[in-house]
């Protein structure tokens, strides 16, 4: 019977090591939660399935949900510690994750790797735009809670029949612009222009004319009420004249110029792909970047977000960002979405070269490539949202005559501070 015993106790030993051998032979599981489809959905497997067989420690899952209630479905599970470790989206998405605890600092990461003397991940970083590093370290606190994955931008659409027919160019500051529209306006009798993205228009007038941003130290706007109603009062006058078109008069803005509504807009490159013109000749160019001496572009840059779930997980997550983001897998990924890398360290990579040197001519992206180097991002701190909707929301109601652009411009300032400050 003691025999027995022994045997069974040495058995069960045995199964405890082998299970204990086995849970930690098992691999750290990171779950990436997205809303993509053809292209991007098949590159992101694609990208998951080649890290998760270049190494043995982590397995990363990529899992496809609804883009209905995608947000709200992501924090709720975020929250509940049962969530994605990434989402691809913009730094200011970021913001509320952070300021709830809810999203990983990764500079820890990066800070620990250099001390291995694995510098990857700092050169990747280092190798953006120098005007673009606040969309990386824009943070409040410092942190590093989300890296762009790849760029987009606006664009200057334009019908080239009637241009070339008026003697125009594609304007080079935005003087020009109000010249061009009203010379189409006087010949043509329709707007020269629309802003399809307007707040990011208005932004880069607002740094174009120097007149700062957001604070971060004070938690305020840096502009001041005088020169945002100037710039206010300028496009209310040009939209009351007529040269430019406010709203758009069909549904979108590329409806409008293909039917000849109106001569041009600024807007995503990625118009490219939907404008069939259907009277005249679809003329791309690149979107005004400086005015008044200074350069300023709002690039678009959309990429992983780090959600929270436990320290092992979390580093998890980390490290397939830093292969997400070396040079070969990224120039992909900027393939894959019809966009630019951001990165200085994809340029180099031989794959990418070709994209970008083989684009077809009816691309917009050369375009977006040309402003790349004075593209500029704003500083991803809570009420940063806010203060984007106020921007259009005053414009609005000076061009629609309920308010001087003096009043407007002294509303928005109280109201952003306020959000600033909330």
């Amino acid at each position: 019977m003691n025999k027995i015993k022994t045997l069974l106790v040495s058995s069960l030993a045995a199964l405890s090591i082998f299970t204990a051998c086995s849970k930690s032979n098992e691999k750290v599981v990171v779950e990436i939660w997205h809303t993509y489809n053809g292209s991007q959905q098949d590159y992101l497997n694609q990208a998951a399935e080649k890290f998760n067989a270049s190494q043995e420690k982590y397995e990363v899952k990529v899992l496809a949900q609804d883009y209905s209630g995608f947000a709200d479905t992501v924090y709720n599970a975020v929250a509940n510690k049962i969530g994605p470790s990434i989402i691809f989206n913009y730094g200011s998405t970021a913001v509320d994750y952070a300021k709830e605890g809810l999203a990983v600092d990764i500079s820890k990461y990066i800070a620990e790797d250099v001390k291995k003397g694995d510098t990857a991940m700092q050169d990747i970083i280092a190798s953006l735009p120098a005007s673009m590093q606040t969309d990386v370290k824009g943070f409040e606190d410092g942190g590093i809670y989300y890296l762009p994955g790849c760029t987009t931008g606006p664009v200057f659409f334009y019908n080239k029949e009637i241009f070339d027919e008026l003697g125009l160019n594609p304007p080079k500051d935005w003087d020009e612009l109000a010249a061009i529209s009203k010379t189409i306006y006087e010949a043509k009798g329709i707007p020269g222009f629309h802003s399809d993205g307007l707040v990011d228009n208005i932004q880069m007038m607002i740094m174009q004319n120097g007149l700062g941003y957001i604070d971060v130290d004070k938690k305020e706007v840096a502009f001041d009420s005088d020169g945002l109603a100037e710039i206010y009062q300028w496009y209310a006058d040009c939209c009351s004249k007529g040269y430019f078109e406010f709203n758009t008069i069909g549904k979108y803005a590329s409806e409008d110029l293909a039917t000849g509504a109106i001569a041009a807009f600024s807007g995503s490159c990625v118009n490219d792909q939907y404008i069939t013109m259907l009277t005249g000749e679809l003329g791309i160019a690149p979107w005004i970047s400086t005015s008044n001496g200074r350069s300023f572009y709002t690039g678009w840059n959309r990429g992983p977000i780090f959600l929270t779930r436990n320290a092992k997980v979390d580093r998890g997550a980390y490290e397939f960002a830093k292969f997400f983001l070396s040079p070969e897998v990224n120039g992909g990924w900027a393939k894959a979405n019809s966009a630019l890398s951001p990165y200085g360290t994809t340029e180099k990579d031989e794959d990418y070269k070709a994209y970008i040197n083989n684009l077809p001519s009816s691309s917009a992206l050369p375009c977006v490539l040309a402003n790349l180097p004075v593209s500029g991002s704003f500083p991803n701190v809570h009420g940063g949202s806010q203060v984007r909707n106020i921007l259009v929301e005053y414009l609005n109601n000076v061009v629609d005559g309920k308010m001087t652009a003096k009043d407007a411009a002294a509303a928005v300032v109280k109201d952003c501070n306020e959000a600033l400050a909330d």
